[in-house]
This record gives structure tokens, sequence and C-alpha cells, in this order.
């Protein structure tokens, strides 16, 4: 490929990005508020510690950490929404249509690390999250449509429901 074929291709993928989007201030929700509580067979884990994973794509969600979430005595554990404000929306993939991941992972001291949860809400609007997780009693599959479900083939420990 020549460096001038090389730079009309540059020039088309910014014009058509330039193109595919309007000017549109919005709001665009990153993270959901979540609060709950993690226990193992109805009582607290001491030394167990919460941290939303860095979701590289792959079936592995839990192995980078991305924030430490902490955890009070009595297992106990919240964290606020996160937004940005935007002057101008896509086109071809407007707010309305778009989702953010947010994975919440558990490093139990005897049993290693596990998926929390992996919750799949909307940016459009603001979501509020009850988590109740227990260790003791793993979920497969889906459990709650439109915003938690499980890697597959990998038990989550929390189960969600909204609180507004």
């Amino acid at each position: 490929m020549t460096s001038a074929t090389l730079r009309v291709s540059v020039f088309l993928v910014i014009a058509a990005n330039l193109a595919s989007c309007v000017p549109k201030p919005h709001v665009v929700h990153l993270r959901p508020a979540v609060s709950g509580i993690l226990v193992e067979d109805g009582k607290p884990i001491p030394g167990v510690e919460l941290f939303l994973g860095n979701f590289a794509g792959n079936n592995q969600p839990c192995t980078d950490v991305y924030e430490v979430v902490p955890v009070s005595p009595a297992g106990d554990f919240s964290w606020k929404s996160t937004q940005d404000y935007k002057l101008a929306d896509s086109l071809i993939n407007p707010v309305t249509s778009r989702r953010v991941l947010t994975v919440l992972c558990i490093r139990h001291p005897k049993k290693g690390i596990l998926i929390g949860v992996t919750m799949m809400t909307k940016q459009e609007k603001p979501v509020s999250l009850r988590l109740i997780c227990d260790v003791a009693h793993p979920r497969f599959g889906i459990t709650k449509p439109h915003t938690t479900g499980a890697v597959d083939g990998q038990a989550q420990h929390c189960d969600a429901s909204t609180t507004g």
C-alpha cells in the first residue's frame, strides 16, 4: 500500500466518523450506582476483597483490577454511579442503543478470585442496583434480563434487583 493510498484511507475513515455525529448535548451513564451485601451462608467473610474488573473482552473478566470496592466488616459495600457529559451523539450508534459492562469481582481468602456479577446497563439513563452476594451459593446463566448475566460456563455469586 502506498503512502498516498494510506493517507486517503485515513482521511475517509475520519470523514465518515465526523459525518456520523450530530450535535446533541447529553449525559452518558458509564457505571450504575450499586449497594449490596457480601456474605457466605449468611455470615460476613473476614479478609474478603471486592474490585471492579477490567473486562478485556475475553472470558476472564477478573484478571485485572480496575477499581477496589471497600467492604464493611458486616459485608456491606456500595459505589456511586459515574457519568459523562457529551456534546455530540453518533448517528450510527446513538446513546439510546449503547450499553456498558461493569464486572464485580470477589477475592475470597480461601476460594480465590470469583465473579460476583456482570452488569450490562444502558448508557442513556441512570441505573441503581441492589446486589445480594452469597459465595456459598453460585449461580450459572442469566439471572435478570437486561441487567445482569454470567460469563459463559462460569459461576457468578450475586443476584441483582433494581432500586429505582
